[in-house]
């Protein structure tokens, strides 16, 4: 008598078109073999993996323990990235795991409607990622001690106003320098700035922004970036590092994917 054959879960990463086979990656999550399945127009990528490692009872148990999902999320991330350097994709987010074929089809039929509109936003698109840091601010001159109670709160006060008026010049060039490349992209969304411990640097975030980009305005959008790049850091102590193409993720789930809203960015 045989032993029964290891039930499995299909993991979903993406959607692609249906139009010609994209250039599939050989593996995915758990070294599992990529392959596609049909959904209308577009093709559904996937992965069969084993129920008992990656099903709904092993994401209950584990799917807040960052040891255990991200070298998931890393692998989810290696196939769209591979799969966004050769064909348009709509990233799914995780945990993406269905009982079969049939089951993921039904699901996604729900939200059908959706799906059609988001792939219509990002077809011929990709999603650039960039980031304001200061640069280095020189060493603050030594003041002498103050000679009166007056003069110690009359220093304090022009600090103060130093300091808002600083403010208020990296607002100003965050929020030009922003609206510059947003004109430039298909749609644009401001995140919340990472904070130190996720950046590991010194110096804050200053924005953290993403632009979906149309493939044949790469070029362009970048050459801007650089030359935005150029005078931030010539005018206003600042610089911008520029990270992609990524798969769209940020404009999948967003309801409105022009969310700029930079108030209190800036500190």
């Amino acid at each position: 008598m045989s032993a029964a054959e290891p039930t499995t879960v299909v993991h979903a990463y993406g959607l692609v078109r249906a139009d010609g086979t994209p250039f599939l990656p050989d593996r995915g999550i758990a070294d599992a073999k990529v392959r596609t399945c049909a959904f209308h127009d577009l093709e559904i990528v996937v992965s069969d993996l084993p129920e008992a490692s990656f099903g709904e009872r092993a994401w209950a148990e584990h799917g807040e323990d960052t040891r255990w999902v991200t070298p998931v999320a890393a692998a989810h991330h290696e196939v769209l990235q591979h799969l966004v350097e050769h064909a348009d994709v709509l990233p799914l987010q995780l945990p993406g795991i269905y009982p079969s074929d049939e089951a993921l089809i039904d699901a996604l039929e729900s939200s059908r409607a959706r799906l059609e509109h988001v792939w219509e936003l990002v077809a011929g698109r990709v999603e650039w990622s960039l980031q304001i840091f200061p640069t280095s601010a020189p060493a603050a001159p030594e003041e002498p001690t103050p000679r009166s109670g007056r003069e110690y709160l009359e220093r304090r006060r022009s600090q103060q106003d130093a300091r808002n008026t600083e403010r208020g010049r990296r607002e100003a060039a965050v929020t030009q320098t922003h609206e510059t490349l947003a004109r430039g992209a298909a749609a644009s969304v401001v995140r919340a700035p990472l904070d130190a411990a996720v950046t590991g640097r010194d110096e804050p975030m200053l924005l953290n922004s993403a632009y979906l980009v149309a493939r044949n305005e790469e070029h362009r959008f970048l050459g801007l970036a650089e030359e935005l790049h150029n005078q931030l850091v010539a005018t206003a102590g600042m610089r911008i590092e520029v990270t992609g193409p990524w798969p769209p993720y940020s404009f999948v789930g967003a309801e409105e994917p022009h969310d700029d809203d930079l108030t209190g960015l800036v500190s």
